[in-house]
């Protein structure tokens, strides 16, 4: 445990209140270990969100148990709590500035937590004054590696953009406005978007794409005789600067930058092959070998949420360059899903104590990210991919930027178990899946909660607009209640589509994949978005689950004794019959996290479906990794769409 971490743990250690209120504005405790270790020390942790849900919250659980162990209420805004939990509780404040004394608060404020275990030694080290600047001088050169005050030439720039970019290190806006600031003094700078550069990285990674496709195809000329010196044309570029070179082949290895096509590999050099398109299976086989060392290193070092993240969007691209080149996946997903379930099973319960901010963890913090960075006349949408995957987003990712478009893209958890009426219902309501256990088993109390949700946040429900049913027909824009309807400021949309492909595939993802091709190909979600961003509104996208193959292991019957029934899942209301059917069935019995009392979850083991024995099935429901973990995405403006 690191120094920061102790210091806060050791604020509640032998404290005799039962009831903690921790104003924590600095989101000290957004930290899994921290959070981990409180119930070692007799905490229940609760984040306050607001006054209904946290009342309903402690009847619920707490009530008849007061005494029984020890509530930990952390609020990261300034709250009154009612008089009656007031009275009893034992304020606690935690404050950023008394760990770093010697740095600027407002500098510290904006540094992601991730960073604290540095910013321990380095605070150490440090002897300057505690302004902004200074701060912000040490902690660029220190924590961010960035020695901005010799950078002066662009092949310079480059490395150190790819360096900040690649780590996808969170880089606060004040550090950011700091490098602008510095660089923008420069001569040569001047000439480029350098602020999009900064602050965006698939504004970066779109730019360099560019930057490299030209490079390659004034290359080629060479072959018509139209250059005589190749020299001229390679060796002036930033990019064959060896240290960018390295950095830009593992980016083409891993999907991020495209590599250029329909061009002929053998005028190249052995260099510029590796951003070229080769034909044949060998160059799949490449990029696969590649993936796979670098999934196999991830999931050693697998400790919190975001390695996972990141190893998703490892194994999506792993998965479609396994299909493109006709090799199999089970083995390397069984693996991780393996690691992913004990990780999982130990540790979701401490990740709902986590913030909304600065990145949303879970489906439904999205509605309030959303309203934050909303500005005060700023119209917003939000589209729901019902069902998709991290590997189907990327189909839909790469098919999109092909038309221009770009994205700031992030990963969330779903609720488990991982179904529309579950997990949906919590991305509209804004709650978790306990505060609607009335309506756990429909969605047809979607609108109603979308639109308390704005309520709840000052916008009058005759601005907000909901609907559900879309992209199964032909676009239509008139049809699209979020442009019909004028008067709409926040616009929540399900496009069922990828779903509907995924309970009617008879060819697994396979078929899925081109159906989902198919359907892109139609221009639909293009239309949508460009017609969207036409009428002024800032578009999101995200999933309420994703999906996973699954093997058949025979169905159960069990009649009126189970209460929902799922291929990859089961519920009962009966705590009995709920034990009974655990020991007679293969099932991983789910603890009752986010959900209501009556609400007993079995889930099928990875990769297994109470369907037919030896039937294959595309489902969800359970909690592998395709499953859990599913796309959060900002669509950057596109140039003409009036929002860039």
């Amino acid at each position: 445990m690191s120094k920061w971490r102790d210091v806060i743990i050791g604020k509640f250690k032998n404290q005799d209140c039962s009831f903690l209120f921790v104003q924590d504005f600095d989101l000290l405790l957004n930290d899994e270990h921290i959070l981990n270790s409180l119930p070692y020390q007799g905490y229940e942790v609760l984040r306050y969100e607001d006054s209904i849900s946290f009342r309903f919250l402690y009847e619920l659980k707490f009530r008849e148990q007061e005494g029984k162990f020890k509530i930990l209420l952390i609020a990261n805004e300034d709250i009154f709590l009612p008089y009656e939990f007031e009275k009893k509780a034992l304020k606690i404040k935690l404050d950023i500035h008394s760990l770093y004394p010697k740095f600027s608060a407002i500098v510290i404020r904006q540094i992601s937590s991730e960073e604290f275990d540095e910013l321990d030694r380095l605070h150490s080290l440090y002897s300057g004054p505690s302004s902004a600047q200074e701060t912000l001088s040490f902690l660029i050169r220190n924590l961010y590696k960035i020695p901005y005050d010799i950078i002066d030439r662009e092949v310079e720039l480059y490395k150190a953009l790819l360096s900040i970019h690649y780590k996808d290190q969170e880089v606060p806006n004040v550090v950011q406005n700091f490098l602008y600031d510095e660089w923008s003094k420069i001569d040569i700078f001047r000439q480029l978007p350098l602020k999009k550069m900064i602050r965006s990285s698939s504004f970066f990674y779109k730019y360099i794409e560019q930057q490299w496709s030209d490079l390659v195809k004034e290359y080629s000329k060479i072959k018509n005789g139209q250059i005589c010196d190749s020299s001229t044309v390679i060796y002036n570029s930033p990019l064959a600067d060896g240290d960018v070179r390295r950095m830009m082949s593992d980016l083409f290895m891993e999907g991020i930058i495209k590599k250029v096509e329909h061009v002929e590999t053998s005028l190249f050099p052995d260099w510029m092959r590796t951003g070229i398109e080769e034909k044949g299976e060998e160059d799949g086989d490449k990029k696969l070998s590649y993936l796979f060392d670098e999934i196999e290193a991830k999931l050693l070092d697998a400790k919190r949420y975001t390695d996972w993240i990141n190893i998703i969007e490892y194994l999506s691209e792993y998965k479609h360059t396994s299909i493109r080149v006709g090799r199999d996946t089970e083995q390397l997903f069984k693996k991780v899903n393996q690691s992913f379930q004990e990780w999982i099973v130990k540790y979701y319960h401490s990740l709902t104590s986590l913030p909304p901010s600065p990145k949303p963890k879970f489906v439904h913090h999205i509605p309030y990210v959303i309203n934050k960075e909303k500005s005060k006349n700023e119209k917003v949408a939000l589209l729901v991919l019902d069902g998709m995957s991290f590997p189907d987003w990327m189909l839909v990712r790469n098919h999109l930027k092909e038309k221009g478009f770009s994205f700031t893209e992030n990963g969330v958890f779903a609720w488990v178990p991982t179904l529309t009426s579950v997990s949906r219902q919590a991305i509209f309501s804004g709650k978790m899946p306990l505060t609607f256990s009335k309506h756990i088993s429909t969605t047809s109390a979607e609108e109603k909660w979308w639109k308390a949700f704005w309520e709840d946040q000052g916008i009058l429900k005759q601005y907000v607009t909901y609907q559900k049913g879309l992209g199964v027909e032909t676009y239509d824009s008139s049809k699209i209640k979020g442009l019909s309807r004028k008067a709409t400021k926040v616009y929540g949309a399900v496009i069922d589509i990828i779903d509907q492909f995924i309970h009617h595939s008879v060819l697994g993802e396979k078929g899925v994949y081109t159906n989902l091709n198919l359907w892109l190909d139609s221009d639909y979600l293009e239309n949508f978005l460009l017609d969207l961003q036409s009428a002024g509104f800032t578009i999101y996208i995200t999933s309420d689950h994703g999906n996973t193959s699954a093997s058949g292991v025979g169905r159960i019957q069990e009649g009126v004794l189970v209460d929902q029934t799922g291929e990859r899942v089961r519920i009962y209301d009966d705590y009995t019959i709920y034990k009974n059917s655990a020991t007679n069935i293969p099932s991983l019995k789910w603890p009752n996290i986010g959900l209501p009392e009556d609400f007993h979850v079995l889930l099928a083991p990875y990769g297994k479906a109470y369907v037919p024995e030896d039937s294959k099935v595309l489902s969800h429901g359970g909690i592998s990794i395709e499953e859990v973990l599913v796309p959060f995405v900002k669509v950057e403006p596109i140039k003409g769409s009036g929002l860039n």
